[in-house]
């Protein structure tokens, strides 16, 4: 983790986790590090204990921390467990440079690049599957997500087996097919941001060994870090998939 710190991320699944449990009653991960431990959160600190802690380490990344870091890191993981764990690193643009053979530093696209082949190379050579969270850039936070909007992302498409966005719905509006409108497409993600649940769309974009092209909808709620299942508000009901079926 190079963006948030392991409290950071703790609190957020004991905010989670007291959502689940009844929304009336839940507490957010800001109150929770204020030091807000009511009997909800305890019980969710307990229940936290006994199904995850034991099971998921958080490493706070520095400004140390590469590629050969998180190599170096996992071989000794797995020397000391005698576990494969599954990896995931927050985020890829934020994982430091290294220098080539002549001490050159790469670019932040050579970086990109290399980071994305060399973690390839782990997950391969350890036989581990290894998630990694990209940014988008902001030239398509006004277009629906696809291969152009991952920043600095040429090594990704080819070498990903698999890569998953996370958009809003509202990007599924008809206006947002228009080239202008720049005003009212603001407007419209500005209000899809600020609704609880945020209506969410997680479209896959590629699937190496699968069916690829399919989308899952989510609402989510900011304050409590919540996915739960949600539709496609862009269509019609009778279009919507009933009990049991698979939203793809």
């Amino acid at each position: 983790s190079l963006e948030q710190s392991r409290l950071e991320l703790v609190s957020k699944s004991l905010a989670r986790r007291t959502a689940q449990k009844d929304a009336a009653s839940a507490v957010n991960s800001l109150s929770i590090r204020r030091g807000y431990l009511p009997e909800q959160v305890l019980k969710a600190a307990a229940e936290y204990k006994t199904d995850i802690a034991d099971r998921l380490s958080v490493i706070e990344g520095n400004f140390a921390c590469n590629f050969s870091f998180i190599g170096e890191y996992i071989r000794k993981y797995i020397a000391k467990t005698g576990k494969k764990p599954v990896v995931f690193i927050d985020y890829l643009q934020i994982l430091q440079p290294e220098q080539d053979q002549n001490g050159r530093t790469h670019s932040t696209k050579e970086t990109v690049d290399t980071t994305v082949t060399e973690l390839k190379r782990i997950s391969r050579e350890m036989g581990l599957t290894v998630f990694v969270i990209s940014s988008v850039n902001r030239a398509s936070y006004l277009t629906p997500i696809d291969f152009e909007s991952l920043k600095e992302s040429g090594g990704i498409e080819y070498t990903a087996d698999v890569i998953w966005g996370l958009q809003l719905q509202a990007l599924n509006d008809p206006i947002f097919d228009k080239k202008d409108k720049i005003k009212q497409k603001r407007q419209i993600l500005k209000e899809a941001k600020a609704a609880t649940p945020r209506k969410i769309e997680l479209v896959c974009l590629k699937n190496r060994y699968g069916v690829s092209s399919y989308s899952a909808y989510f609402n989510y709620y900011p304050e409590f870090d919540l996915f739960t299942e949600g539709v496609n508000e862009y269509q019609e009901p009778e279009e919507q998939p009933t009990t049991g079926q698979k939203r793809l």
